[in-house]
């Protein structure tokens, strides 16, 4: 990809975009495979710099010429963006660089409202999925007066969603210490210091303390697909799946999530089936977020809402 036409897509996303909202937003989804020569790059508003990510190794050349020619469109349709990061990430190895501008120290984003601390230079991921904006949506809106468990729960961005909408209580739970002290920070910027619990344990391990202070109303499950030594979504899944009953109040809603281009939708609905039970009675899935444009929906995020209701006063006979 050498030559600038290529970039048309990429420019005219940047051109179409409102950034006056001045929120996390993804500006260009080219990992929706919508279009060709480009399936390796996104790019994001993270306020007030862009975020420009590939997936697969590219050339000097290419990355200069890109980011030029972002960087002059910028300069002629908004006075909000402040500068420009590339991260390489290909394979395990990955890199971020500042192209254009300072970034703020420390870094405060929102969405919804809400506030989180993000890095855009230390770690693969920045602190908050752009994806599951919806699903954080979504929390928003169904959690007031509710006793909310939130599992994988990384940063803690359902858990922000579901104090601002008015949850009862929110336990976090991530194997993770160093994500949930992001978490703990990302509450206090939000004044959320009250009724939320945040355990670093394995959770394939810790469902007698889930038991405990547990049953929920409203249940989060949003694992990595592969997570090496602790999780693998294929495998490990069903294990959560089959001890939701025990921690789960009746008429409780469940946001369960997959992201695994390996696991279609119909599967991903057979498996909560076969492993949670009748009971737990699918809803529906929550639509892609804006700007998230995808060529095969059972390839990419799978947000699916489901309700637990179960049969009182059913006779069991042996």
């Amino acid at each position: 990809m050498t030559n600038s036409t290529c970039y048309t897509p990429i420019l005219n996303a940047l051109e179409e975009s409102d950034f006056s909202s001045n929120e996390l937003k993804r500006v260009f989804h080219g990992r929706g495979h919508c279009f060709p020569a480009l399936e390796h790059i996104n790019l994001d508003f993270y306020p007030p710099f862009l975020f420009l990510t590939s997936y697969q190794e590219i050339l000097q050349l290419e990355l200069d010429q890109l980011a030029s020619a972002i960087w002059a469109k910028i300069a002629n349709i908004v006075d909000n963006i402040d500068g420009l990061v590339f991260q390489q990430r290909a394979g395990r190895a990955t890199t971020s660089q500042v192209l254009y501008g300072n970034l703020p120290n420390p870094h405060i984003i929102r969405e919804h409202g809400l506030r989180y601390q993000v890095d855009l230079l230390k770690h693969q991921n920045t602190g908050i999925f752009p994806d599951m904006s919806r699903g954080r949506e979504f929390i928003l809106t169904h959690s007031k007066d509710k006793k909310v468990l939130n599992l994988f729960s990384y940063t803690c961005g359902f858990s922000l969603a579901a104090m601002k909408g008015g949850a009862k209580s929110v336990v976090n739970m991530d194997m993770n210490n160093g994500v949930l002290k992001q978490g703990r920070v990302n509450h206090k910027l939000n004044n959320f210091t009250q009724n939320v619990n945040f355990y670093p344990h394995d959770i394939l391990k810790s469902f007698g303390k889930l038991r405990k202070t547990g049953p929920f109303d409203l249940i989060i499950i949003d694992p990595p697909s592969f997570q090496k030594g602790s999780f693998e979504l294929t495998k490990d899944y069903q294990k959560i799946l089959r001890r939701l009953p025990d921690i789960t109040c009746n008429g409780a809603q469940l946001l369960l999530c997959a992201n695994s281009p390996d696991l279609s939708e119909e599967g991903f609905k057979t498996l909560i089936s076969e492993h949670a039970g009748e009971a737990f009675i699918f809803e529906y899935r929550i639509n892609n977020a804006t700007g998230f444009p995808e060529k095969d929906l059972d390839r990419n995020l799978k947000a699916l809402v489901y309700r637990y209701q179960k049969q009182e006063g059913s006779l069991f006979l042996i």
